[in-house]
């Protein structure tokens, strides 16, 4: 698929960014939490992240799928928030290409772990402020 190029600016700015907040929807309203962002990814308009199964965030992404992530570079000055829909993915293959050897901090048995799944968030929306210019971006559902 063809991207603009303030797609492609938010998208380099985006990799550089180590951790996102994420928010889901659930019974007690919206949670935001760290997650880490996996910059060596390209990104095309899908975020992924890694997880265990047994976790609120999984359970509210299954009831509701909408998902916001908060990207802020502080150094570069640039601010991105990602609005999308929220799917969990158990794909062991997928788990091994997208592995990074620093996640076994949070995952000690690796991609392997029947535990770990994959959070894949699907943007609709993108907006950027910051050095990179503002923008507002909205892609293909």
């Amino acid at each position: 698929m063809q991207r603009s190029q303030e797609f492609k600016n938010v998208a380099q700015a985006m990799g550089k960014i180590d951790f996102c907040m994420m928010q889901t929807v659930g019974e007690q309203g919206v949670r935001t939490r760290p997650m880490s962002n996996n910059g060596e990814v390209e990104y095309d308009g899908d975020n992924w992240f890694f997880t265990s199964a047994d976790t609120v965030k999984v359970r509210e992404i299954q009831q509701d799928a909408r998902v916001q992530l908060v990207f802020v570079d502080s150094q570069a000055v640039n601010f991105i928030a990602v609005w999308g829909r929220g799917e969990v993915v158990e794909d062991a293959g997928l788990k091994k290409k997208l592995w990074r050897e620093e996640l076994k901090e949070w995952f000690p048995e690796g991609p392997e772990d029947k535990d770990v799944l994959l959070i894949k968030v699907s943007a609709t929306r993108i907006q950027s402020w910051g050095q990179m210019g503002e923008h507002v971006l909205h892609l293909d559902a």
